[in-house]
């Protein structure tokens, strides 16, 4: 009991040293839900993610089709970030990709 009050104390320190906009975050997703102090993410999971090795594969089978095309390759990271948001349905990648199929059947598009 007490190492629940101590950590209900501690958790609204934080909270009541947090900005007025991230103290509006973490109400809108629930102050009961919220865990200070929960371990933060390792970045190498996302290198590693199944998604992100079928993402790896689909990029190279990307840039073989696309042939010696060097200015294509210089924007690998946005082009890989966008293949794992699409995977995953991401709804900003999803929205990009909508706009894309748009936009080849418009009149804006030059050829």
């Amino acid at each position: 009991m007490e190492d629940r009050q101590e950590y209900e104390r501690r958790k609204k320190a934080i909270f009541d040293q947090m900005s007025a906009r991230g103290q509006q975050r973490i109400l809108k997703t629930g102050y009961e839900n919220w865990d200070p102090f929960q371990e933060p993410k390792d970045p190498r999971e996302q290198i590693r993610s199944a998604t992100a090795v079928q993402a790896g594969m689909i990029l190279a089978e990307f840039f073989q089709s696309q042939g010696q095309e060097k200015r294509l390759r210089s924007h690998h990271k946005e082009l890989m970030d966008l293949c794992r948001g699409l995977l995953r349905q991401d709804p900003r990648a999803m929205a990009v990709k909508a706009f894309c199929c748009w936009f080849e059947r418009t009149p804006w598009k030059k050829d």
